[in-house]
């Protein structure tokens, strides 16, 4: 780091921010130099210091996203910054394949509402943070290279409980976007006529009755997204023909 370099830092950080800046700098340089020294004979520890070599240089490239200028506005809270970051490590090209996001709070039983609401806001969180991101990466003509998938660790009941909300069901439903994604519905749309006779619920017409296991999806994306075998990965063939989606 030049002289010129530390004053534009001090002028942008508090002390106590340069100081932590300045010796995580400095450990960096310390460990770059102490990984590009492997003694002649030395077989392990040339293992370890290119290891630590290409670990460092990922480093460098993960830190390149924080610069990255997206062409839509984010949500600036919830889903939508994880989002961007992940637009931003695509862009930047720093070799993930898989990202994972989460965004929390949707285990309501209460006061749930249709458009006001906990509930309508949680969805609004998801709905806003997708659509910028989904935006972005087809203005960066990345979008046929990317797929989304959305799941919950839980479904809901279809009939409303005491308090105007629904408690946890046997089903869910999961999403796919992207580029290549051949869309519609894969499956069959239940009727949500509460009938204990109604093929389509289960637990006396109260669940939506699940029809897609949900690694058959994780099979198709694995096959043929990925690349790779999903009856290896998942220790069993849960392909499904006609699910087709990518």
């Amino acid at each position: 780091m030049t002289e010129i370099d530390k004053n534009e830092l001090r002028s942008r950080l508090t002390p106590i921010q340069y100081a932590v800046t300045q010796e995580a700098q400095t450990e960096r340089a310390t460990a770059a130099r102490l990984s590009s020294h492997a003694p002649i004979g030395a077989a392990h520890v040339a293992f370890v210091s290119s290891t630590a070599q290409r670990a460092l240089a990922t480093l460098d490239r993960v830190a390149t996203v924080t610069t990255y200028a997206s062409t839509v506005t984010y949500p600036t809270s919830g889903l939508g910054p994880a989002l961007r970051t992940v637009a931003g490590a695509l862009v930047k090209g720093i070799g993930t394949r898989v990202f994972w996001v989460q965004t929390g709070g949707f285990d309501t039983h209460s006061q749930q509402g249709t458009n006001v609401g906990t509930y309508a806001n949680l969805m609004t969180t998801l709905n806003d943070g997708l659509t910028a991101f989904y935006a972005d990466l087809n203005n960066q003509h990345l979008l046929s290279q990317t797929l989304v998938l959305q799941f919950s660790e839980f479904g809901r009941r279809i009939t409303e409980n005491g308090s105007q909300g629904t408690d946890h069901g046997a089903a869910g439903v999961m999403m796919a976007l992207g580029g290549l994604v051949r869309g519609g519905l894969y499956g069959t749309a239940p009727s949500l006529q509460p009938d204990p006779q109604n093929q389509t619920l289960e637990n006396g017409g109260n669940d939506v009755h699940y029809e897609t296991d949900f690694r058959s999806v994780y099979a198709r994306v694995i096959d043929n997204w990925l690349g790779a075998s999903s009856v290896s990965l998942l220790g069993g063939d849960f392909r499904r023909p006609g699910l087709d989606f990518v």
